[in-house]
């Protein structure tokens, strides 16, 4: 987070383009660093039947900043005539979160008993109860975040938010090893298909929020970068509508589907939850084509802009928590692929964007782009089938 400011102050204060790109790389890299440890902490912090409902609202901020980004930016550059703001606005924004990071968000890492680490003839009495912490919890039923019994909750906060090591933590790891640990996941068709439609929605909005500001901000509309930046409010209003239908109502879903089996849980059956977002999100696509072809009004490129959305927060939403839920110790890797598909993917439309627009037209650009998210939706079904299955497959070939 401190490299992520550093970058922001950079471009504030950036004086040739080439400088503006490379605080985008350092930016860029900080930037997944912090994105990818969401699935992370969520799901070390919450149990399975909270477990949607939290990781929408990680999806969500994650998603509106392409949403509320051009709306501040467009306001920003109007206002104050100079682009540089944004960036000193991004900064402070980021300075503020780092302190409340520090204050707010004690480490997450359990303490787990782990036969091959554990020396018994040096272990204190205090570490012997806290091994004991993560199984007492899991028998009364307990979040994993909820303190320890020996310790006051202003204790376990100081120690969990300033420290210089942690005693439980593992050895660090090869950092080769570790940063290739994740890409074998890919291979289990859970985790390639959460990624694939992750990536592919989020990618089909950054390529959007692109064409609609060419096109507005291009004759005959002429628009202002204020108006250009609040047509975005069309994607905010989708992820907004997704929120419970990609939270809530999929952990109905679990809760009740546990009920009926005699409390036994398992994470496919969130997976109803999508058909919802499979449905509307690629539909979206082609509203958005229509209204570009036939130049409609600029409401029906913000409908069709938040039904695409829609599908990031009521169906992605419900795949990454599925891959989540099936991978729990793996979660962290899951949030690497993630990032790193979404961000690939949205870097190479964004590239082409422009190009697609102008050789193919809205029409088969934005069908092509319907056409591939609904291919890859069609997935869903033989996985949420096949699910149990696909599961012990990945587990025993890709995932230990």
């Amino acid at each position: 987070m401190v490299c992520f400011l550093a970058s922001n102050i950079w471009a504030a204060k950036a004086n040739s383009y080439d400088s503006l790109l490379a605080t985008r790389f350092v930016g860029g890299f900080s930037g997944g660093v912090i994105e990818a440890l969401g699935p992370f902490i969520v799901s070390e912090c919450f149990h399975e039947h909270q477990l949607a409902r939290a990781m929408v609202v990680y999806v969500g901020f994650l998603a509106a900043g392409s949403a509320i980004g051009p709306i501040v930016a467009g306001g920003i550059a109007s206002g104050t005539k100079n682009w540089r703001w944004f960036f000193g606005i991004s900064s402070i924004a980021i300075g503020i979160n780092i302190i409340t990071c520090i204050l707010m968000l004690p480490e997450t890492t359990h303490i787990t008993n782990d036969p091959e680490a554990e020396d018994p003839n040096s272990t204190t009495e205090e570490e012997k109860a806290s091994t004991t912490y993560a199984e007492t919890a899991a028998e009364r039923g307990e979040p994993l975040s909820t303190p320890l019994q020996t310790h006051s909750l202003k204790a376990l906060w100081i120690e969990r938010s300033f420290y210089t090591k942690l005693i439980y933590v593992k050895d660090k790891k090869n950092l080769l090893k570790s940063l290739l640990q994740p890409f074998p996941l890919l291979l289990a068709p859970p985790i390639l298909l959460t990624t694939l439609i992750f990536g592919l929605t989020i990618g089909w909005t950054a390529l959007m929020s692109i064409v609609s500001s060419n096109v507005y901000s291009a004759p005959p509309h002429l628009w202002q970068a204020w108006q250009v930046g609040l047509i975005s409010f069309g994607n905010l209003t989708g992820l907004l509508i997704g929120l419970p239908l990609g939270g809530l109502m999929a952990d109905k879903l679990s809760t009740r589907a546990a009920k009926r089996s005699g409390g036994e849980h398992n994470p496919r059956h969130r997976l109803p939850a999508v058909i919802l977002g499979a449905v509307i999100s690629p539909a979206g696509c082609l509203v958005i084509a229509y209204g570009f072809e036939k130049d409609l009004h600029w409401i029906s490129i913000a409908v069709g802009w938040g039904m695409l959305a829609f599908g990031l927060t009521a169906s992605a939403n419900v795949l990454l928590t599925y891959s989540v839920d099936c991978f729990r110790s793996r979660a962290g890797d899951v949030g690497v692929l993630v990032n790193v598909v979404k961000n690939t993917l949205g870097f190479g439309v964004s590239l082409v964007s422009m190009d697609w627009y102008g050789s193919q037209g809205p029409l088969r650009q934005f069908g092509t782009m319907a056409g591939v998210l609904w291919a890859v939706y069609l997935f869903v079904i033989p996985v949420y089938i096949y699910s149990d299955c696909l599961v012990r497959f990945s587990e025993r070939w890709f995932v230990w």
